[in-house]
């Protein structure tokens, strides 16, 4: 089944409109879908069919997608987009479900507002990049500001996805180029400049269930990188490993991705349960 929006439109931020849709159930568990660098609403779709029992909210944020761009970005700003989509919105008691740079926002949202976020599930969610890498983002934003989308998007698709995936998921895998070089150039640039100088959430005031899901192919978040993430935030997060998978967990393991947000999105018990399944020391 495919989507069945029941409203759509636009939040306005300071100067940006921010772009956001919803549907699923009114009145049930809010799941709050937060992309990553290079993404949109889009990068869920593979999952919202089997999360209809849930009010589903998806946004573009600030400079991707079909959300405006703004004259400056940042971490909290981000965040800052997704605070007045649950304003405006009047969401209450969420499920936020991060992708990548998205994972990181998500987490930092969920640390500033552990009144509102009562559990995270986050894909490949990164941390603050060491010196080497962060000199890395700013070429790259750098490159796209001079020459546009297409000159990174092949090399940012080749890197992200598992060697399975590349060879047996080609939809997937254009699909995600597709996405990438859709994007305005100066919106994705002031992300990747974002992302590079970006700080980790206050990780103790993290209250929620979090499941950590980390690629066993993923280059940029690391089952290294995930198990971090869940040592810092403590015994109410649990890391789970997806196999075959690099960083686009959503197109690549689909399945394990539905399970994981039900579970936290769930009752207490449903999470412990799938949490101890899947984890067999792998946290």
């Amino acid at each position: 089944m495919a989507s069945k929006i029941t409203s759509s439109g636009y939040v306005l931020r300071d100067s940006v409109n921010l772009f956001y849709e919803r549907e699923g159930k009114s009145g049930s568990r809010t799941v709050l879908f937060i992309h990553g660098l290079g993404g949109t609403t889009n990068s869920y779709q593979p999952l919202v069919s089997d999360l209809l029992d849930f009010d589903l909210v998806r946004f573009d944020f600030a400079g991707h997608g079909r959300s405006s761009v703004p004259s400056s970005s940042s971490v909290e700003s981000y965040v800052a987009d997704c605070e007045d989509v649950i304003s405006h919105l009047g969401l209450k008691d969420v499920v936020v479900v991060g992708h990548s740079f998205g994972g990181l926002i998500s987490l930092h949202l969920a640390a500033k507002h552990p009144e509102i976020v009562k559990g995270v599930v986050t894909f490949g969610a990164v941390r603050p990049f060491p010196e080497a890498i962060q000199k890395a983002l700013t070429t790259r934003s750098s490159i796209v500001r001079r020459q546009g989308m297409v000159a990174v998007a092949d090399a940012v698709v080749s890197s992200a996805f598992s060697a399975k995936s590349l060879a047996n998921r080609k939809a997937e895998v254009s699909f995600a180029r597709e996405m990438l070089t859709r994007q305005d150039p100066e919106g994705y640039a002031l992300a990747v400049d974002a992302l590079a100088q970006s700080s980790a959430p206050v990780w103790s005031q993290i209250n929620g269930k979090v499941i950590i899901l980390s690629g066993d192919e993923d280059k940029v978040s690391t089952l290294e990188v995930g198990a971090d993430i869940v040592n810092d935030i403590g015994p109410n997060a649990q890391q789970v490993t997806c196999k075959d998978t690099g960083h686009w967990h959503m197109l690549e393991s689909p399945d394990e991705c539905i399970k994981a947000i039900i579970s936290v999105a769930s009752d207490e018990s449903s999470w412990h349960g799938y949490a101890s399944s899947k984890l067999g020391g792998t946290r």
